[in-house]
């Protein structure tokens, strides 16, 4: 991918854009970098998008804003900024991890500018419930709260990346998988971004939730998990069924990134849901 850099009021912006036509927004997760989506890109591309694919702010010094918080809102708000700097009116956002999280506080904060999202491997918070179950099986937020967190991360070559991966996706092995703990690795050898990539979960309060994130937003959207993730099926059906026009899709035997575990089905059944954004807009 090709990286370019755009400032504003609001920070800089970097992202990779390829293709012509309506606007797709690809959002990465945690331990992640971009490329994660590069078969998702050259699909989309194909199939008449406009697709940009951005760094998180904080996983590249340049997107650092000094004092500037990592809370849902603010994060929303960053989404919002990216398509006031690509000009794009509205969008479809995409998003991964904390680009999931990212596309629901987007979506509630403005919903007349995402056509739609789709959030990848992360019910709406608002069906959450805090069981010493769940609670274990998301024990990374409270290790990544503590002082020395990113030194912790660093150590031994970054252990604990690959510590992260074969815990959220027990079956997910080869070349694809390593690349991107890789990738990871390159970034997080700045230490800013390091810093930056955990400051997203310095931000999560530990009672309560958003109010950006109180209850599903009003837009469309596919809910995408699988079998083999952190957090049971059944949430990501509830979310759905409290948006307009979604549904859930829960991919079997794959875990935390199912659009890489099992790309074949996730791209299939993305390109079926926008299809029916574009004949909904035009017959409707």
């Amino acid at each position: 991918m090709q990286f370019r850099t755009v400032s504003g009021a609001q920070g800089s912006h970097v992202f990779a854009q390829a293709g012509e036509g309506p606007d797709v927004v690809l959002l990465h997760g945690f331990p992640d970098t971009p490329h994660s989506w590069t078969q998702f890109q050259a699909a989309l591309v194909s199939a008449g998008w406009r697709v940009t694919v951005p760094w998180l702010r904080g996983y590249r010094p340049e997107t650092i804003v000094a004092g500037r918080p990592y809370d849902a809102e603010t994060l929303g708000a960053d989404a919002l900024t990216l398509l006031d700097a690509i000009g794009a009116r509205e969008a479809v956002l995409i998003g991964h991890d904390w680009g999931a999280l990212i596309a629901y506080s987007a979506a509630a904060l403005a919903p007349g500018r995402l056509r739609a999202i789709v959030p990848i491997a992360i019910p709406h918070p608002s069906v959450l419930t805090r069981t010493p179950r769940s609670l274990w099986a998301v024990r990374h937020f409270f290790a990544l709260k503590l002082p020395r967190a990113a030194e912790r991360v660093r150590r031994h070559d970054f252990a604990y990346l690959e510590e992260l991966y074969s815990r959220w996706a027990p079956s997910w092995s080869g070349p694809e998988r390593d690349a991107s703990i890789e990738r990871a690795k390159q970034a997080f050898a700045s230490a800013p971004a390091l810093e930056g990539a955990i400051d997203y979960y310095r931000a999560i309060p530990l009672a309560g939730r958003p109010a950006v994130l109180e209850r599903p937003p009003a837009v469309p959207g596919l809910i995408v998990g699988a079998t083999d993730d952190l957090v049971p099926r059944e949430l990501y059906e509830q979310t759905a069924a409290k948006m307009p026009a979604s549904r859930a899709l829960v991919v079997e035997g794959a875990g935390h990134w199912p659009h890489r575990e099992r790309a074949d089905v996730v791209l299939a059944q993305t390109l079926a849901f926008l299809s029916s954004l574009e004949a909904t807009r035009w017959n409707g």
